[in-house]
């Protein structure tokens, strides 16, 4: 692909949270992993990385802090592959200004690290299967045919995948959602030294059918049984009044607002599980669960708070304010009506579909995120090759949540209590 010269980006309106959140010890960081069916050779990754870098110039970057406002910027040399560390690590503030991409190689597994602020989902499955593409071309010399989370190294980065999305849709009447204190997860203050991910893998067809069985989709099936087993853990350990739980959905917009941006496109969904809504039947709580997922998935709904979020981005008074104080007072704002508004963030990026040549080499693929800043837990699920597989992920030792929710993902699945 020829150079082409990108100087800078204006960050996004989900850019400006993840980089206001930036702690010595925390960072939105995640990591894809893909496993081969062959030991991976780092001399041919690193050339598939010096390939495809200059492809996605707004992922392979890092971010200049001026004096009133951040910039996206993409690399001036390729990263340069590393073996492993064996877990997803924070991300310094000068690594986050050098380049907020990593690429890393273990065994059979290549792995791709990336700060939120970069790209949401779409964006880094994109970028990581043209990478994993070029590596299979340059390593084994298939033809690879460009699909729809596959990009053409020919053709340089268009318009439409460099756009800030969220400002083609600013027009509509701003809605300003109310935040509402949820259960928070115990062991907030773990140490962030290490993260541990419990893995559970479903056959896709036992999960579809039992989507089908309720009349819902995968998320919200899911997404009842992580609500149910918050729910359990906060009866167990009572601390005051009970609190409603509030799982965090990711949606990808696009789906709702055409674009083909490779930065950040999303918002969330705030489905909740009331104390008094605990005893009620499983078939009760799911269609209950399903119906808030659905009303908030309201395309005018989401135009509101997308036109709210970027008037405010945009506004005179806020443009002129110094960056460190923005971000001080968005980090702020965000303690205390932000993540204290949900008990814990659920991400379901769906199938992964891979062109059928390179399915003969790709044997599993995860995803792996960090738990949130004062939250010791996350989740990310994704299937491939007919299997779901949903990592946890945690900061402190003691393992809580994982065993009740697999009892309560049984339940679901099997339909019964």
């Amino acid at each position: 692909m020829k150079k082409t010269t990108f100087h800078r980006f204006p960050i996004d309106n989900s850019a400006i949270l993840y980089l206001a959140l930036i702690r010595k010890d925390h960072t939105n960081t995640y990591r894809f992993t893909m496993k081969l069916t062959e030991t991976v050779c780092p001399e041919t990754l690193q050339k598939a990385v010096d390939q495809i870098y200059l492809r996605f110039p707004t992922i392979v970057g890092g971010f200049h802090f001026g004096f009133f406002r951040s910039y996206q910027v993409p690399v001036e040399a390729p990263p340069q592959v590393q073996p492993d560390p064996g877990c997803l690590i924070t991300m310094s503030r000068e690594e986050i200004r050098r380049c907020a991409f990593r690429i890393y190689y273990r065994d059979r597994n290549i792995i791709m690290e990336a700060f939120h602020a970069l790209t949401d989902g779409y964006g880094a499955i994109a970028c990581f299967t043209t990478l994993i593409a070029e590596y299979l071309r340059l390593k084994h010399g298939i033809h690879i045919p460009v699909c729809e989370t596959l990009v053409d190294l020919e053709q340089s980065p268009s318009l439409r995948e460099l756009e800030d999305a969220y400002l083609q849709y600013e027009e509509g009447k701003p809605l300003h959602l109310p935040s509402r204190y949820a259960y928070q997860l115990p062991g907030g203050n773990a140490e962030r030294n290490a993260i541990y991910e419990h893995t559970v893998r479903i056959p896709a067809d036992k999960v579809l059918a039992a989507a089908r069985t309720y009349g819902v989709s995968i998320t919200a099936l899911i997404g009842t049984a992580m609500a149910s087993a918050i729910m359990e853990m906060q009866h167990r350990n009572p601390s005051g009044s009970a609190k409603p739980v509030r799982i965090m959905v990711p949606v990808d917009l696009r789906r709702m607002f055409p674009s083909g941006t490779f930065r950040n496109f999303i918002l969330y969904v705030l489905p909740t599980l009331e104390p008094e809504e605990a005893c009620r039947p499983l078939t009760e709580r799911i269609h209950h669960f399903a119906k808030q997922v659905q009303s908030q998935l309201d395309p005018k709904r989401l135009a509101s708070i997308m036109s709210y979020n970027v008037k405010a981005q945009r506004a005179w008074y806020f443009r002129m304010i110094p960056l460190s104080l923005k971000l001080a007072f968005m980090r702020l704002a965000y303690r205390f009506f932000g993540e204290s508004n949900s008990s814990i963030t659920f991400t379901n990026l769906g199938n992964m579909a891979l062109p059928e040549v390179m399915i003969p080499y790709v044997k599993d693929i995860r995803l792996t995120m960090t738990p949130r800043a004062r939250s010791p837990y996350n989740c990310g699920m994704m299937s491939y090759n007919g299997n779901f597989t949903l990592n946890i992920c945690r900061f402190p030792q003691e393992s809580r949540l994982e065993k009740i929710f697999t009892e309560k993902l049984d339940a679901v699945l099997n339909g019964e209590e």
